[in-house]
């Protein structure tokens, strides 16, 4: 639902005045929209107390999922802040995945940076990464040889409709003890674990929302996600070749790009 504060930020956004044709507009404005909102209810200490109490259940469920997702507890905080300053770039000179970012400082003083991958939809699993097959094995660290030959395949062929079962079942076995660096290396941009990089997220908040309102939000931490996919990949006709991630490609990159949803 709208709330105050969600209503001011569609209100800011011009979300109502926008036709229900431009999609492509509309989508990019709620995507800021929706790190606003994480943004104001972590913008300080204060703002944190606030949205975390009864008074405010929707940005309370926001904010205590967050912290459950960290392992934190609001008494241990006294203080916080939140920032989507320009990040910079990645080794590989691309755009980070991270959107924002949350700095906690604790009692005793220590602190800790946790950069955010931000995203909403109706769906139930989005868009994570759209990469050729060469900047994924690099990053995976994938060398050369069947497995890497058999996701080309699947590049060039834009689905696996033309493997045969026996290529299906070599791709996934082949896959199977990269899976894990997989399927990190898609939703971070890093295939090695990593915490407090600002460059790679540590947290993955998911809101989902219909016809341009809310409906409710998922945050998992990278650990938790990566599980998650596994045994999603695990069950026995293995999706996602083992790694629980539907393997597409975006319509404009056509055999040029894999692009992979979680």
């Amino acid at each position: 639902m709208r709330t105050e504060l969600l209503s001011k930020l569609y209100e800011d956004f011009g979300i109502d005045q926008l036709p229900h044709t431009q999609h492509g507009i509309t989508s990019d404005r709620l995507g800021k929209l929706y790190e606003k909102y994480v943004l104001e209810i972590f913008k300080d200490i204060y703002s944190l107390k606030k949205y975390n109490s009864d008074a405010f259940p929707q940005e309370k469920d926001i904010s205590s999922k967050l912290l459950n997702a960290l392992g934190f507890n609001l008494l241990d905080i006294t203080a916080v802040s939140s920032s989507d300053a320009d990040l910079g770039r990645t080794i590989a000179g691309g755009s980070p995945k991270t959107d924002a970012t949350i700095t906690f400082i604790f009692n005793d003083q220590s602190s800790r940076l946790v950069p955010l991958n931000i995203k909403h939809s109706g769906k139930k699993k989005v868009s994570v990464a759209e990469y050729d097959v060469e900047t994924i094995c690099t990053g995976v660290g994938i060398p050369d040889g069947e497995l890497k030959e058999l996701i080309r395949k699947h590049q060039n062929d834009q689905s696996a409709k033309l493997f045969t079962p026996i290529q299906k079942q070599r791709l996934t076995d082949l896959l199977e003890p990269y899976r894990e660096r997989f399927i990190r290396w898609c939703v971070t941009l890093c295939a090695e674990k990593s915490e407090a990089n600002i460059l790679h997220p540590d947290l993955l908040i998911r809101f989902k929302v219909v016809d341009r309102e809310y409906v409710d939000v998922t945050i998992k931490n990278i650990d938790d996600y990566i599980n998650d996919r596994i045994t999603e990949g695990s069950k026995a006709r293995k999706p996602g070749f083992g790694t629980g991630l539907n393997w597409t490609y975006a319509s404009g990159s056509k055999a040029k790009k894999m692009q992979f949803k979680g």
